[in-house]
């Protein structure tokens, strides 16, 4: 006997998308064997413009992870595995951090994932700025206490 298939109605699909937006809370990074090796807190869930549950998974820049990414998993409050998604293989390294873009289709088309690097400025990056700017004005101080030096010793 063949199987029936049944296509949610827009108010099953509105429940379906409801409950799911109430339990999505962590993701993880897997490697190519599918082992986990960094999972955190997705840093937001929304439904975009065509009504399409996205996750914003904020992959940090401060780390250094040595392992390869392959998946990307995407779990529930209470630990089941709401769907894994294939990405191209990368690897974060210190530095290169960004944010992975999951698109969660209810009704059974693929999931899509996009990785953005940040177009923000992140705590690390500021940071970097701060040292080299005030590395810079400790250089001009110095450069213009030794002009004002060297008038003064010619009055």
């Amino acid at each position: 006997m063949a199987s029936l298939t049944g296509i949610p109605h827009k108010d099953g699909l509105k429940i379906l998308k409801n409950e799911l937006y109430e339990r999505i809370k962590k993701f993880e990074l897997l490697n190519d064997k599918k082992e986990p090796y960094y999972a955190n807190n997705l840093h937001s869930i929304f439904f975009d413009s065509n009504g399409v549950l996205t996750c914003i998974a904020v992959i940090p820049v401060e780390e250094h992870f040595t392992q390869w990414n392959k998946w990307v998993r995407i779990r529930a409050d209470t630990g089941e595995i709401i769907c894994e998604i294939e990405t191209p293989a990368i690897q974060f390294v210190r530095g290169v951090g960004g944010e992975q873009v999951i698109k969660i289709a209810v009704s059974g088309e693929a999931g899509e994932v996009i990785f953005k690097k940040d177009d923000y400025v992140t705590s690390a990056e500021i940071e970097g700025l701060i040292a080299v700017v005030s590395s810079m004005l400790m250089q001009n101080a110095i450069m213009q206490k030794h002009l004002l030096l060297e008038e003064l010793n010619k009055l």
